[in-house]
């Protein structure tokens, strides 16, 4: 399988990323770039109605947040986005990679400093996680692992 003919990183996120002044679309297109290369594997990216829900919950959960978190978050990502290809050798961000080289570039990222990736990764992971074909696809039913005893 390869990536998805005629939908790239950044039509997924400028599908979601117009609502509001307080996250920029390009903070939500490398998000999901991030996004694309966490959770798909080095032949395809994860669906792409995936992404876009990627992208309108990053985009919300950004907007939520407090201006520190909202501001530190952001540059993680862009962090992130900017370095990850210099690990492979390429300039640019990480959405004008390929699939490949994306991932590929994320495991250097992450074996060489992870900090940055780590957080980033953390949110992401939670947000892509809720989605329920995301969740059912891992194995989680919604229910707790383990049950208390009634006292």
């Amino acid at each position: 399988m390869t990536e998805r003919p005629g939908l790239s990183v950044d039509d997924v996120a400028e599908a979601r990323a117009t609502r509001g002044a307080q996250v920029g679309p390009g903070t939500v297109r490398a998000a999901v770039a991030i996004g694309s290369a966490i959770f798909g594997s080095e032949r395809a990216p994860p669906p792409p109605e995936r992404l876009v829900y990627l992208a309108g919950e990053v985009e919300d959960f950004l907007a939520r947040s407090g201006p520190r978190a909202r501001a530190v978050l952001t540059v993680m990502i862009w962090l992130v986005t900017l370095v990850a290809p210099i690990c492979v050798g390429r300039l640019g961000s990480l959405g004008t990679l390929s699939q490949a080289d994306r991932v590929r570039a994320l495991d250097r990222l992450e074996r060489r400093f992870g900090e940055p990736l780590v957080a980033v990764k953390a949110i992401l992971c939670l947000i892509y996680y809720e989605h329920p074909d995301a969740a059912r696809e891992i194995g989680f039913d919604g229910e707790c692992r383990h049950t208390r005893a009634a006292p």
